[in-house]
């Protein structure tokens, strides 16, 4: 993890303690290391990667714990959850000024995260122009990635 990584984590543990003290909810060791996890990568994560993970680390949390903490982590914004695709939904740490969108390979899982800022100004003037005044914006491609045009390809039958 670079300073900047561990800075953002420190800054988020904080906010995470804070949000749990708040909302008189218990901080514990399990809480802090799920968040520590999920700010050690850059990686889209289901619930199912993340209790991977802690077990490869011999962490034991259970699934149940998984489950609840991103959703405290997703309350109190520090992780945004995601449906990509049609299976499940991901999780991601959210940065600050750290926007982006993500096209979704319906035949690979493959998530590719894009980020055009005249596509972004475009939306804010669109909402701008019906009085609209949003809190978030995220667009999602769903279709077949370099690697996915090859699977078709190769399992079609024409």
């Amino acid at each position: 993890m670079n300073d900047m990584s561990s800075k953002l984590a420190q800054r988020a543990q904080k906010l995470f303690i804070q949000h749990l003290r708040e909302n008189n909810l218990k901080v514990t060791q399990e809480r802090l290391a799920l968040l520590d996890e999920i700010f050690a990568t850059d990686e889209h994560l289901d619930a199912d990667d993340l209790l991977a993970r802690m077990k490869g680390k011999q962490r034991k949390v259970s699934r149940a714990t998984v489950y609840r903490t991103l959703d405290l982590l997703v309350q109190c914004g520090l992780v945004r959850k995601s449906r990509l695709g049609r299976e499940h939904y991901y999780y991601e740490k959210m940065e600050p000024g750290g926007g982006h969108h993500h096209m979704v390979c319906t035949a690979t899982g493959k998530i590719i995260e894009f980020w055009d800022a005249e596509l972004d100004e475009r939306l804010r003037r669109i909402c701008q122009d019906h009085k609209f005044r949003p809190t978030f914006i995220s667009i999602q491609v769903q279709g077949l990635s370099e690697e996915g045009q090859k699977v078709e390809q190769n399992t079609s039958f024409f």
